[in-house]
């Protein structure tokens, strides 16, 4: 196992480094396959859409160990200028996304018709404003916005399943950002937008008691992921 591993408390199968090209600039991510490995040998993929700070990929660490107990493979990257990738100021960091998601896709062990995006804060931005060049490599099975930014207008964008994790001391209140936001979706497909409000989370869905990511938006996230 790596020394990036994820908690000890998942089981990895093995994780894999990868290396691909962005938009004019080199960048890195891995590949994290759970254990055991499932019958078909293929797995469900969690893919990771970034915010807007300068986390490389562990500062998703949480959302891939979620992910892992629910059986999915994981796939994290280093935006430009973070981690193992390299920087430049050309280029388009969407373009870099759309790249990240198809080398994801490329993995001969993921099952690209059971891609789930995850995007946070900036990268739910960024997911709705370009969704369709996403969807024309593969149309996700589902979409979680953590920290959602889109308004009841802009997440009509999202033509799939839908999950919403807000927290309740977000500056972006939840009743607009969470529950308007579904219940415009639910208005417009049948896919079953769904919402939660992490009590007395922050904007991260951190939870200021334990200074940890939220328990309950935890286990909404892996409950929703199993049954999908």
């Amino acid at each position: 196992m790596t020394s990036n591993q994820l908690l000890e408390s998942v089981q990895i199968e093995r994780a894999e480094e990868l290396v691909f090209a962005g938009d004019g600039v080199r960048l890195a991510a891995q590949i994290d396959y759970p254990f055991p490995v499932p019958r078909q040998n293929t797995y469900p993929l969690l893919f990771i859409l970034h915010h807007a700070g300068s986390d490389d990929r562990e500062g998703y660490r949480h959302f891939g160990q979620t992910a892992l107990a629910a059986g999915y493979a994981v796939f994290r990257w280093d935006k430009r200028g973070t981690g193992h990738s390299g920087a430049g100021g050309r280029g388009s960091t969407i373009q870099d996304a759309v790249n990240a998601y198809e080398i994801a896709l490329e993995q001969p062990q993921v099952d690209r018709k059971r891609v789930v995006i995850l995007a946070q804060d900036a990268g739910a931005g960024l997911l709705g404003d370009s969704f369709g060049l996403f969807a024309r490599i593969q149309n996700p099975y589902g979409v979680v916005l953590a920290t959602n930014v889109l308004d009841e207008k802009a997440v009509l964008a999202i033509d799939t399943r839908l999950l919403v994790l807000v927290g309740q001391h977000d500056w972006n209140p939840w009743q607009k950002f969470g529950k308007s936001v579904c219940d415009a979706h639910n208005k417009a497909y049948k896919h079953g937008a769904l919402y939660y409000v992490a009590p007395y989370a922050d904007r991260m869905l951190v939870d200021p008691r334990s200074n940890r990511f939220h328990f309950g938006a935890d286990n909404t996230l892996q409950d929703w992921l199993k049954t999908i």
